[in-house]
């Protein structure tokens, strides 16, 4: 993926418009929604000022090329960062209520360069800056649809550095998140879904609409914590799952799968790879190469696959290599 180029709607899902009121009540912190596999509770709320005052308009401007900006492209926001830069980005969320039936996500975003604002964001998503005179932060209020459509509320694209992304841990907006190449660190809530592209990546979190969360890309990459699916592209990867039920897929490369306590499948697909079931009743597939499989605790189905494969359960040694 070019981080310059435009994502048309044939590259992302369509989004629903998005529209704004001119009155603001309150902003609390949690939401109830369902998509999917994810349900996401109701946490405690608590009442912020968010009057519009307080934001300094941008000046209206078309995003240049060469710093970090937010954009408003096919019906959705987009934070996209420059060649050359080496980006520290974290973004806060908040909802703000707007009467009965309307809320919104109120998203800060900061980085370490200073942040374009283009002239739709500021009109379709209210992109301001909160600090007059410092123009590393940005906030945007994106509306939530009252029945979700699938599409993301947000999405953020690292170029060519090695960058960070860091989402608060709770957050519920729905947004994709692309490392770009060189070696990135993506940390979210399963709200969100990570591709980490060129490079050795680190994806800690991830999810998604279907649980369908975090994506090494080409590399050798870390991948933990991902709400379902965790995929672990070209190269020698790190998977590891949760307490909760994961697909592990090493994909290409000699990987290391580690499944948790939940009830597991774990795909070492092609390479020499090694697969711990650990807790639950886990089903291991080795694939092609010469795998190493170890079931661990529960009842567990070992399948070696193509190859040379030694099967462990309990670890104690029921298939050597033949």
């Amino acid at each position: 993926m070019n981080p310059n180029s435009r994502t048309t709607a044939t590259d992302r899902p369509a989004a629903s418009s998005r529209t704004t009121a001119s009155s603001r009540t309150t902003v609390s912190k949690g939401h109830f929604r369902m998509r999917g596999r994810n349900t996401i509770g109701i946490t405690a709320a608590f009442a912020l000022a968010a009057g519009a005052a307080a934001l300094a308009a941008p000046v209206a401007q078309a995003a240049p090329s060469d710093t970090a900006a937010v954009v408003h492209e096919d019906g959705e926001l987009w934070y996209r960062a420059a060649p050359g830069q080496q980006n520290r980005l974290t973004v806060d969320e908040e909802i703000e209520h707007r009467g009965e039936f309307e809320s919104y996500y109120v998203l800060t975003f900061r980085d370490s360069y200073d942040i374009a604002v283009d002239a739709d964001a500021a009109d379709h998503d209210e992109c301001s800056y909160p600090t007059e005179g410092d123009r590393t932060a940005v906030r945007c209020a994106v509306r939530i649809p009252v029945n979700s459509d699938d599409s993301n509320s947000y999405n953020i694209v690292l170029n060519d550095e090695d960058d960070t992304a860091t989402l608060e841990p709770d957050s519920e907006a729905w947004a994709g998140v692309f490392g770009g190449q060189g070696d990135d660190v993506l940390k979210a809530s399963t709200s969100a879904m990570l591709y980490g592209e060129d490079g050795a990546d680190r994806l800690d979190g991830g999810g998604g609409p279907l649980g369908f969360g975090s994506y090494g890309g080409p590399g050798n990459d870390t991948v933990t914590d991902c709400a379902y699916d965790c995929f672990g592209g070209a190269g020698d990867d790190f998977l590891t799952g949760t307490g909760e039920e994961n697909n592990l897929h090493g994909d290409d490369g000699d990987d290391v799968l580690r499944g948790g306590n939940g009830t597991d499948v774990l795909h070492g697909g092609k390479g020499d790879d090694v697969l711990y079931g650990e807790g639950g009743d886990d089903v291991l597939w080795g694939n092609s190469g010469d795998d190493v499989l170890y079931g661990g605790a529960g009842t567990d189905e070992l399948n070696g696959g193509a190859g040379s494969n030694e099967l462990h359960q309990d670890w104690t040694r029921v298939q050597s290599p033949s």
